[in-house]
């Protein structure tokens, strides 16, 4: 019989003694996506579709630019 409902990706799995630098690491990889999918989005032809996705776009870059200081050794030297 097949199954209806598909097992999700590997990268969304967690599995036990998944550090969280991992977790983290994980998150800002598909944070990455997400920003690489939404900038080859067509621009909607509805002004406020288009202030929706520009706010989307804004969060997902600043979710990356604070996981990127949330994972990195040190703060220092961090480019965003």
């Amino acid at each position: 019989m097949k199954k209806l409902v598909p097992d999700p990706p590997y990268a969304l799995c967690t599995t036990p003694g998944l550090t969280r630098e991992e977790a983290m690491q994980h998150a800002l990889d598909h944070l990455e996506k997400a920003l690489a999918n939404v900038s080859l989005l067509p621009a909607p032809p509805m002004e406020h579709h288009l202030e929706m996705l520009n706010n989307a776009l804004l969060n997902l870059q600043i979710s990356k630019a604070l996981m990127t200081v949330a994972v990195a050794a040190s703060t220092l030297s961090v480019t965003v």
